[in-house]
């Protein structure tokens, strides 16, 4: 894989392109006429066929090329980026994905003038595992967005001492929160360029307002290694908008997220403005009691939600390899009992809970899978029965 993205990335340029509509979301763009792979396409509206562009490859955990770009289209107008996402690559085997991925850049860099330094990727869920593998194995992508989970658990998949810049978003009701700050804590201490963005959600694509955060984050490494040019109000703009997030999350009693956010701004604007004011403020709230009283709260709960699922996952595993042996009584029961487990509105506990049960539909829903595992019949019929006990109102969108 590695070899071949090198060859095709010497290409860049050299080839005449196909003419498409800009600012329109083209769902189903064949890859060649000798395959029958697709990919959905965003050009911006100030798209230039005859300048290098850059371009964000997205990688959806269902294959579906449209909702995988939808919620990107908003910073791609702003940042002036391409948007490819596979229709094709979805959950499953990484040497079936590498291959797809492989014969989609081949296309893309045949057919749009790229700019070297301008090769970003994005995924969800998989397609976040996904994507996190091809930039530490080809070494040669720019930025990374990790939305709703961390890398694949392959060794050789996890980054070390790669180039690119890696920002992850994840809800805090996320099943995979907790993978979300152990990934952060990993990348911090091999001093590896990132950053986490959270939100108030679940396991789903971020919010356009996360995603944007994501793009100014990733121009202004750019930015200080210098393959863009921020101008001087650009850079203000910048660091305004990032301290009003700390500040408003601050001012709705949300310190961690107020925190993160000032990181954030001290890290980025630290060697550019003067931000004593800023650290101070920082300072002071990680001393406050009510900032200690949150993470220690929130440290609870995952130690609850770690508790709390392995016996769901040790059930599982039993159940799932003994079919005749399955007690459904049991897991009405303790489902229930999860689900209305008394907890406080918008509390770290009840955002556990529905990790939890996420976590439990997950792991039902991967095991059905048949590009994942192997299920017989009734494995299959014993996974569709949790997964609808943890989410009877589910419907796939």
């Amino acid at each position: 894989m590695k070899w071949l993205l090198l060859v095709v990335l010497s290409c860049c340029g050299l080839h005449a392109q196909q003419v498409f509509e800009k600012g329109v979301l083209i769902d189903s763009v064949p890859i060649s006429p000798t395959t029958d792979e697709t990919f959905a396409l965003y050009l911006p509206k100030t798209y230039d066929a005859n300048a290098l562009s850059p371009i964000l490859f997205i990688f959806e955990p269902a294959a579906r090329g449209k909702v995988g770009i939808k919620t990107f289209i908003e910073a791609a107008e702003a940042y002036n980026y391409i948007l490819v996402c596979s229709n094709d690559a979805r959950n499953g085997p990484y040497e079936r994905n590498f291959g797809i991925a492989n014969r989609l850049f081949t296309h893309i860099f045949s057919q749009f003038n790229i700019k070297d330094k301008g090769i970003y990727l994005a995924g969800f869920s998989g397609g976040s595992r996904l994507v996190s593998a091809i930039a530490t194995l080809t070494g040669q992508i720019e930025g990374v967005i990790a939305c709703g989970a961390g890398f694949s658990g392959a060794a050789d998949h996890m980054p070390s001492t790669q180039g690119f810049s890696y920002v992850a978003i994840c809800g805090d009701s996320d099943m995979n929160y907790t993978e979300a700050i152990g990934v952060k804590n990993y990348l911090t201490s091999i001093k590896f360029n990132h950053t986490l963005i959270t939100f108030e959600g679940d396991h789903r694509w971020p919010p356009p307002e996360q995603i944007s955060q994501a793009f100014d984050w990733l121009t202004m490494q750019a930015h200080k290694k210098g393959l863009v040019n921020r101008t001087e109000s650009q850079l203000y703009q910048s660091y305004l908008n990032n301290y009003m997030l700390g500040s408003n999350a601050q001012k709705k009693n949300n310190l961690i997220l107020a925190s993160e956010h000032y990181d954030r701004v001290l890290n980025n604007f630290g060697a550019i403005y003067n931000v004593d004011s800023i650290r101070t403020r920082l300072n002071t709230l990680k001393r406050s009691k009510a900032f200690k009283k949150e993470v220690a709260s929130r440290t609870k709960a995952f130690e609850r939600e770690g508790s709390i699922f392995q016996v769901f996952m040790d059930r599982f595993n039993k159940d799932y390899d003994n079919i005749s042996n399955v007690k459904y009584a049991w897991w009405k029961k303790e489902l229930l009992k999860l689900k209305e487990t008394k907890t406080a509105p918008n509390s770290h506990m009840e955002k556990m809970v529905a990790r939890v049960r996420y976590k439990i539909f997950a792991l039902a829903f991967s095991r059905n899978n048949p590009n994942l595992n192997n299920p017989n019949k009734e494995q299959q019929d014993f996974c569709r029965k949790i997964a609808n006990m943890v989410y009877p109102e589910y419907k796939r969108s």
